[in-house]
C-alpha cells in the first residue's frame, strides 16, 4: 500500500470532520444573541437602573472601558428608554429644531433594530411616533379612522424593547447642550383618543 493510499483513505474522514466543524461554528454565531446572558435588553435595562418603565433616562458620558452600549461615541450624549407594549402604547416625540443633529432608534427585545429617524424627517417641526404590537395598532387606526394621523405609527416585532436617543455635540463644549436636548425628548405612555 503506497503512501498516497493512505491519504485518501483518511480523506472522507477529514472532510467529515471540517464540514461538522463549520456548520456547529455556524450554528453557534447564530444562536449567541439569542442565548448570551447579557444581551442589549438586559444592558439597556441595567443602564437605566431600575427607573420606571416608558421613560426617557439619559445615560452617563462615555468614559473608555466604562461603556453602557457597543459603539458609543463621545460626540453623542445618549438617552434610553425601555419599554413593555403589554402595558399600551408608547409615544416618543420631540421638537427638531433643524438646527442639532437628533437620532432615535427602536430596538426589539434581543437588540435588533427595527426603526430609525432622524430630526430631518420630523413633520412640521416635530417627531412625533407611537409604537404598539399589531392588535394595539389596529385598534388605534380604528379608533382614529376619521381623522388621519398625526404621528407615525409602529409596530413592534416584540412586546419589550427599547429606544435609543442619540444627540450630536459638534465640539467638546456642546456636550451640555447635546444632553440639554435630550430632555426635550419625550417617551410615555400613549392612551388612544375615545370616540
Amino acid at each position: 500500500m503506497k503512501i498516497l493510499d493512505r491519504y485518501l483513505d483518511h480523506l472522507p474522514w477529514v472532510a467529515a470532520m471540517l464540514l461538522i466543524a463549520g456548520v456547529v461554528h455556524i450554528v453557534s454565531v447564530l444562536l449567541m444573541p439569542a442565548v448570551a446572558p447579557k444581551d442589549a435588553y438586559a444592558r439597556a435595562l441595567a443602564a437605566v437602573g431600575g427607573a420606571q418603565p416608558a421613560r426617557l433616562v439619559a445615560l452617563a458620558p462615555m468614559a473608555p472601558g466604562a461603556e453602557i452600549l457597543p459603539f458609543e461615541d463621545p460626540a453623542f450624549a445618549e438617552g434610553l428608554c425601555v419599554y413593555d407594549l403589554s402595558k399600551g402604547l408608547l409615544r416618543v416625540s420631540a421638537p427638531a429644531d433643524g438646527e442639532d443633529y437628533l437620532a432615535i432608534s427602536f430596538h426589539a427585545l434581543a437588540g435588533r433594530l427595527y426603526h430609525a429617524i432622524t430630526d430631518r424627517a420630523a413633520i412640521k417641526g416635530k417627531i412625533d411616533i407611537v409604537i404598539g404590537d399589531g392588535r394595539q395598532i389596529e385598534a388605534l387606526q380604528a379608533a382614529t379612522e376619521e381623522a388621519p394621523p398625526q404621528e407615525v405609527r409602529l409596530t413592534a416585532p416584540t412586546k419589550r424593547g427599547f429606544v435609543l436617543v442619540r444627540s450630536f455635540a459638534k465640539r467638546p463644549s456642546d456636550q451640555a447642550r447635546a444632553r440639554e436636548r435630550l430632555n426635550t425628548v419625550s417617551c410615555e405612555r400613549f392612551d388612544p383618543p375615545k370616540e
